[in-house]
C-alpha cells in the first residue's frame, strides 16, 4: 500500500495542474480582497476571502477526474496487473484527494491572510465577532464545515462517476449542490412536511453540517428538526453508504 501511495503522490506531483490548482486557491482569495472592497470585511476574511467557493468547486472536478481518467487513459490495467488490487487502489485515490483538499485549504488560509495584511490590516480576528467566538474560531469552524461537506460531496461524486463512467455528470451534481443551498433547503423542507421521517433525507444532512455551530441548540434544531448528535450520526452513516456503493461499482467495473 505505502509503494501504491508513493506512486500516487509521485503522478499529482508530475502533473502540472495540481500545482496550478494550488495556486489558484491562493489568489483566489487574494484577488477577491483585492478587487472587491465590500469583501474586506471580518466575515469574507473568516470564509478565506470567500475563497471556500474554489475549494469546493476544484475539490469536486480533481475527485471526479481521480478514478475517471485512470479509466479513461486505461492506467488502471498496468496497476491492476500488479499486487495492487482494487480496494488498494481505490483508497489510494481517497487519501490522496484528502491530501489535495487539506493543500488547497492552506493554500487559501495563506493568500487570505496575505490579502488581510495587505487590504484590511485593521481587522483583528482574536476579536470575538458572534454567536461563535473570535475570528479564529469563526475560520476554524469555517474549514471544518466545509471539509465535511467536501468529504460529502466527494462520497456522491465518486458514486456517480462510478456509476455513469462520466465525469461533467458528477461535476455537475456537485456544483447543483454547493450553489444551490436554498433549492436543497426548500426540498428537504418540503420532504419533511410531507412526513417527518423524511427529515433523515440526505438535503437535510447535508444542511445541517453547514449550520453546525453556526446558532444556539435550540435554533439549529429548530431548523433541521434534530440535534447536532442525530446529524453527525446520519452523515457518518451516508459516508459509510456512499462511499461503499462507490467502492463496490468501483470493483464491478471493466477495464
Amino acid at each position: 500500500m505505502l509503494t501504491l501511495m508513493k506512486q500516487e503522490y509521485y503522478k499529482a506531483i508530475k502533473q502540472n495542474r495540481l500545482y496550478i490548482w494550488i495556486a489558484l486557491s491562493f489568489i483566489f482569495p487574494l484577488a477577491i480582497l483585492a478587487i472587491f472592497k465590500s469583501q474586506r470585511t471580518v466575515n469574507a476574511i473568516t470564509n478565506f476571502g470567500q475563497g471556500t467557493i474554489y475549494v469546493f468547486m476544484a475539490g469536486i472536478i480533481i475527485t471526479a477526474l481521480s478514478v475517471s481518467q485512470e479509466f479513461g487513459f486505461g492506467t488502471i490495467r498496468p496497476l491492476l496487473s500488479r499486487r495492487f488490487n482494487r480496494g488498494m487502489v481505490f483508497t489510494s485515490k481517497l487519501l490522496l484527494n484528502f491530501s489535495v483538499y487539506i493543500s488547497l485549504f492552506v493554500a487559501a488560509f495563506l493568500g487570505t491572510m496575505l490579502g488581510k495584511m495587505i487590504f484590511a490590516p485593521k481587522i483583528n480576528l482574536a476579536d470575538k465577532i458572534n454567536y461563535v467566538g473570535t475570528g479564529w474560531q469563526n475560520m476554524g469552524l469555517t474549514a471544518l464545515t466545509t471539509l465535511l461537506q467536501m468529504i460529502f460531496i466527494a462520497a456522491l461524486v465518486l458514486l456517480i462517476t462510478n456509476l455513469v463512467k462520466n465525469s461533467g455528470a458528477a461535476i455537475g451534481l456537485g456544483v447543483v449542490m454547493i450553489v444551490g443551498t436554498p433549492i436543497l433547503s426548500s426540498i428537504s423542507s418540503l420532504l419533511i412536511n410531507m412526513a417527518p421521517i423524511l427529515k433523515w433525507n440526505p438535503f437535510n444532512i447535508f444542511l445541517g453540517v453547514a449550520v453546525y455551530r453556526q446558532m444556539p441548540a435550540h435554533l439549529f434544531k429548530e431548523m433541521v428538526h434534530m440535534s447536532e448528535g442525530a446529524v453527525f450520526t446520519a452523515y457518518a452513516v451516508y459516508i459509510i453508504l456512499m462511499y461503499g456503493i462507490a467502492y463496490f461499482i468501483f470493483k464491478k467495473r471493466s477495464v
